[in-house]
């Protein structure tokens, strides 16, 4: 895994083991997960950067050791041609030819060393450019982090305070009226159910004894009425005089 590979699972790895309610659970929970987070990367960018400069000295001991035989091989070049004259002038004289010889031998270990180095040395500067690329890019996610913590912090409350506000909307819409009151209205319409109720079970049960009362009245009225109309006709016979009737 990868440097950012591993940076994100550090971040997920802190809510995993904190648990997504804890760490997430208030802007200050957030905003110290994400520090923690932030910590962390910078510590790993710090150990990052000792290795790449590690690898830096290593790549600069190559080139001075390739500088060094560069400089050896002209100085042994020298002597070559030194000694080549010296043999010119005195073909008979061992010496100058043993002394080209160890020249020459040196060259060529020279040139042996010279290439393994140079092969090193390109490898080196590879990782060097390799890893200072992956270091910018490290420094660089950390800058992401850091602006991230903002972000979601204010992206918390702000979301946290429209839900506050929409659940408030929801809340008075509804329950516009208090509780009370609506228990009220309840209250007084069950009592009106109730009065209607006595009121028809009332009709029900006293209407025909009304009724009964009333036909008897109205049949005494009658029956007295019919009586004194026979009076009246009986003194009309007898020959009372209307006047008298009236007094009498």
């Amino acid at each position: 895994m990868g440097f950012f590979g591993r940076l994100i699972a550090l971040v997920r790895g802190i809510f995993l083991q904190s648990g997504d309610d804890m760490v997430s659970s208030s802007p200050r929970a957030i905003h110290a997960t994400y520090a923690a987070a932030i910590d962390d990367a910078k510590q790993r960018y710090k150990e990052m950067q000792e290795a790449v400069a590690m690898l830096a000295r290593e790549r600069q001991k190559t080139e001075d050791a390739l500088k060094k035989l560069d400089g050896e091989e002209r100085d042994l070049q020298r002597k070559l041609e030194g000694a080549l004259a010296a043999a010119e002038t005195e073909p008979d004289n061992q010496a100058h030819v043993d002394a080209g010889t160890r020249y020459l031998s040196r060259m060529k270990e020279i040139d042996d060393k010279q290439e393994t180095l140079a092969g090193e040395l390109e490898t080196q500067k590879s990782k060097v450019e390799e890893y200072k690329g992956k270091l910018r890019s490290f420094y660089q996610e950390i800058e992401k982090l850091k602006r991230e913590q903002g972000e979601m912090v204010a992206e918390f409350i702000s979301n946290q305070r429209m839900l506050q506000l929409e659940d408030q909307l929801r809340g008075l819409a509804d329950t516009a009226i208090d509780d009370s009151i609506v228990a009220i209205r309840e209250k007084v319409g069950r009592m009106r159910q109730e009065v209607t109720i006595a009121s028809e079970m009332r009709s029900t049960t006293e209407g025909p004894q009304d009724g009964l009362y009333e036909k008897m009245g109205a049949e005494r009225e009658a029956a007295n009425r019919f009586d004194d109309l026979l009076k009246a006709r009986a003194r009309a016979k007898t020959g009372v005089p209307e006047k008298e009737r009236e007094i009498g």
